[in-house]
């Protein structure tokens, strides 16, 4: 009888949503090449190819993305007979904070899988700017995942680091031309890290820029660059599908945007559920 292997299906599935072998590498706690070798050997075993890189992007062959959600559900059940059987019963209410972006691409599966595999622990999730997710006063969550600027040093009890993220310029697929007019972005208000980036970077470049549209909500931002109103910037993993990474000889040959590190804050250490959630996100992203 074959075996699918585990590891390499995660390796596959790695891949394909942080849209990176190094930051799969890194998640998996594997050389980089070691993640290539995986995915070489399960495309081997099936006898397809499932994933192929153009435009900046990794994309999901036909058998890819035939395989993605199978694969999903396959290391959820295998994560879920672990907990059950290696670990304590665990149950509890978590409030968990993140930027609305990793809520919406990166952290849903993490979630999904961990809902799985505790079944008694209720989740309650909230997104927000990173600046208003680590304010002091906001006891009111048991977990946050929030960036931060990476040069910053980590003052606050409790505030660990989970990696860097590179971050890229993002705009409409249909809107890849370039332009001599001022430089249109699509950004959060104020305190966001991301606007903050972008607009260093282009004063630093002496780029002409205007703010086009600014909206709170990431669906909203998402909109309004798919309908060609300008760019923006965000981590490398959170880009949806339905947005480009645009590369640097696009518009004004972009400026360089550097990284954000990607932090993990827990209010009570002996909140049982919010250690458990933790060190689930923690493996995985």
């Amino acid at each position: 009888m074959q075996h699918l292997p585990l590891e390499a299906l995660r390796a596959f599935i790695s891949i394909y949503e942080l849209q990176s072998y190094t930051a799969a590498a890194q998640q998996l706690n594997r050389s980089q090449p070691a993640i290539s070798l995986q995915l070489q050997r399960l495309e081997d075993l099936l006898g397809v190819s499932l994933l192929s890189r153009s435009g900046g992007r990794i994309h999901l062959s036909p058998s890819g993305a035939e395989l993605l959600d199978q694969a999903r559900l396959l290391l959820g059940l295998n994560d879920q007979i672990f907990a059950r059987f290696t670990e304590p019963s665990v149950s509890g209410q978590v409030r968990l904070g993140i930027p609305s972006e990793f809520a919406s691409k990166l952290l849903p599966q993490v979630l999904g899988q961990f809902a799985q595999a505790y079944p008694n622990v209720s989740l309650s999730v909230t997104s927000a700017l990173s600046k208003d997710l680590l304010k002091d006063e906001q006891a009111h969550f048991d977990l946050v995942i929030a960036l931060k600027e990476p040069d910053k040093r980590v003052t606050r009890p409790g505030l660990i680091i989970l990696k860097q993220e590179p971050l890229v310029w993002v705009g409409s697929h249909s809107e890849i031309g370039g332009s001599s007019e001022a430089l249109s972005l699509v950004v959060a208000p104020e305190g966001c890290i991301y606007r903050r980036r972008a607009l260093a970077v282009l004063r630093q470049a002496n780029t002409p820029v205007r703010i086009s549209y600014t909206n709170a909500d990431f669906s909203g931002l998402t909109a309004a660059i798919e309908s060609g109103l300008g760019l923006t910037v965000l981590a490398q993993s959170t880009v949806p599908d339905n947005l480009a990474r645009l590369q640097r000889s696009h518009y004004h040959a972009l400026p360089e945007l550097g990284e954000v590190s990607v932090a993990m804050w827990q209010a009570d250490a002996d909140n049982q559920a919010a250690t458990q959630l933790a060190q689930f996100i923690q493996e995985r992203i």
